[in-house]
């Protein structure tokens, strides 16, 4: 029977190791983001209009990687976009340049470790009742093997 369960601490770690939640985190000041960096943008009511032309009709936000920043423009390589209604559309991989008046607010993607630590907590627990399941439904089925009969 121990030998059934001696992967599991391997399975755990393996597990935490591939849990990884990001969450977008609003940039206060400055320069909200380096090249290479995911951003979302959401954009004024003007930089909807603006854009509407290379993103589509009532588009609110982007979300992508920062390509160049500057203090006039941020020109992004869109991964998607939500509109107004919070229709999601994915891009093929258009470059956009926004002007820095047209930009609302800017979130930079980062790590969360709460929200990390929250569902490896969440895989850990199913895990620990999948293998619990396993290991009773093996002991419960250590009996005669036909149903119906009783020993002596």
């Amino acid at each position: 029977m121990a030998g059934r369960f001696a992967a599991v601490p391997v399975l755990l770690l393996t597990t935490w190791s591939l849990v990884g939640c990001y969450a977008y985190v609003p940039v206060t000041s400055g320069v909200p983001a380096s090249v290479g960096g995911s951003v979302r943008v959401t954009l004024t009511s003007a930089g909807s209009e603006s854009l509407r032309q290379a993103l589509g009709t009532n588009v609110r936000e982007i979300e992508g990687v920062v390509a160049r920043s500057t203090a006039d423009s941020l020109v992004l390589s869109v991964a998607q976009t939500f509109t107004t209604t919070r229709e999601r559309f994915a891009s093929t991989g258009d470059t956009v340049a926004v002007a820095r008046r047209l930009v609302e607010s800017v979130s930079v993607q980062q790590y969360s470790r709460k929200r990390s630590i929250g569902l490896g907590a969440m895989i850990a627990t199913f895990v620990l009742i999948a293998i619990a399941g396993v290991a009773a439904s093996i002991s419960g089925s250590s009996g005669s093997g036909q149903p119906g009969t009783s020993q002596p």
